[in-house]
């Protein structure tokens, strides 16, 4: 127990010369003197542990003892994959295998924590209600009158999904008041992550087949004509090809071309034979004019009037004919390209593939309800010590 000194006594043993004659000094049982506040009120030390430290500790500690609310806490792992086509060293074959897509990645924990997706999730899921009920505790629960921006803020704390560098995989976390609503709004949260990759796969393919599904109505549009064209002009000319008409004549033409040396062959001997009026040579002479008149005609129809002439008719067939090969060759080419680059989007595709699926949460692991208060009352004696060292510090500079 500290004892009480006269200050006479007390002066006479420290050999202080000038203080209050109605001072009383307060001695610890070692003889030192002890601080006491103006006035003979308590110390400020004692004052600020109370208000700094065992107040609001006492106020931490029974709130996480008898009123936080029960908190669960649903898990799911997933990755988001493409099936890339790779080539292995030395094998001349591709094969197809998964690859993790890190961005894509980025892009899902992006969109868990959205306006974005609780805009979705309202069409499915009354999230709202799972946060806002009166058996929460004031402090954990939101406002019925909250904001949408808000309960984003509110959202990023009940909900995490952190990706794990090396491997790319999501953990996903969801934190509820009750277990069912914990397991229910992490399966709607996947649906809506799948539902956002097929839409994100959708897009990327129609942007990467759009340019060349054009292509390919243009040419198969071109090739259509070409083909109607050529159809057209063998009706109109009755000639299903002018070449092998062509071919045809000319066979025709050669093969009376020579009948007619032959018939002018006997004709010149039963000339020289002066029988040239005998029945044998009429005969042979109206077979000869007989003769040139087929040769005539199949000559006029090679070489007649130039819009009737079998060489005109060949070039028109011609041109046509290959109006259609170049369009049947752009067309095939425009399809190959457009199955390559459709071939090429499914092996971009994404997917959302989940190793460790959602269960229904056994016991609350949140809150911390002893960890909690001792790492509160560990940071409110940091607080309070470094008070005090301030103060003794300015006290110190004072004297």
């Amino acid at each position: 127990m500290p004892r009480l000194l006269s200050f006479a006594t007390w002066r006479k043993q420290t050999g202080l010369q000038q203080a209050n004659p109605t001072d009383v000094i307060t001695l610890s049982p070692a003889g030192d003197p002890v601080e006491a506040s103006p006035g003979g009120g308590p110390p400020i030390r004692a004052i600020s542990f109370i208000a700094i430290f065992l107040i609001p500790f006492a106020a931490a500690l029974l709130y996480f003892t008898f009123v936080a609310s029960d908190q669960f806490t649903a898990e799911a792992r997933f990755a988001v994959r493409s099936i890339a086509e790779q080539s292995r060293d030395n094998v001349d074959t591709d094969v197809i295998s998964l690859s993790s897509a890190s961005q894509d990645a980025f892009v899902v924990t992006s969109f868990i924590h959205s306006h974005e997706l609780l805009a979705r999730l309202a069409s499915t899921v009354d999230y709202r209600s799972m946060f806002t009920g009166t058996t929460i505790d004031p402090l954990s629960r939101f406002s019925k009158s909250g904001s949408t921006e808000e309960f984003v803020k509110y959202w990023q704390k009940q909900v995490t999904a952190y990706i794990d560098g090396p491997s790319g995989i999501i953990t996903l976390k969801v934190r509820a008041f009750n277990r069912n609503d914990a397991k229910i709004l992490i399966e709607a949260i996947l649906s809506q992550s799948e539902q956002l990759i097929n839409e994100l796969n959708k897009r990327a393919q129609r942007d990467m087949i759009s340019s060349i599904s054009e292509e390919v109505e243009r040419t198969g549009k071109l090739y259509s004509e070409s083909l109607t064209a050529l159809n057209r002009f063998q009706q109109s000319s009755g000639l299903l090809s002018p070449e092998l008409q062509a071919n045809e004549t000319g066979k025709l033409l050669t093969g009376l071309l020579a009948e007619r040396l032959k018939l002018e062959t006997r004709l010149f001997i039963l000339k020289t034979g002066e029988v040239d009026s005998s029945p044998a040579y009429d005969q042979l002479a109206r077979a000869r004019e007989s003769i040139d008149s087929q040769i005539d005609q199949l000559r006029g129809q090679l070489t007649g009037p130039e819009d009737a002439t079998m060489a005109n008719t060949i070039l028109s067939f011609s041109k046509l004919e290959t109006d259609k090969l170049v369009a049947e060759n752009l067309y095939q080419a425009s399809r190959r390209s457009y199955d390559a680059a459709l071939a090429a989007s499914l092996r971009k595709a994404l997917y959302i593939m989940v190793f460790v699926h959602p269960t229904l949460p056994e016991e609350a692991l949140y809150p911390k309800r002893i960890s909690t208060p001792l790492f509160i009352g560990l940071a409110l004696l940091v607080v309070w010590g470094t008070l005090m060292l301030l103060w003794a510090s300015i006290e110190d500079h004072k004297l």
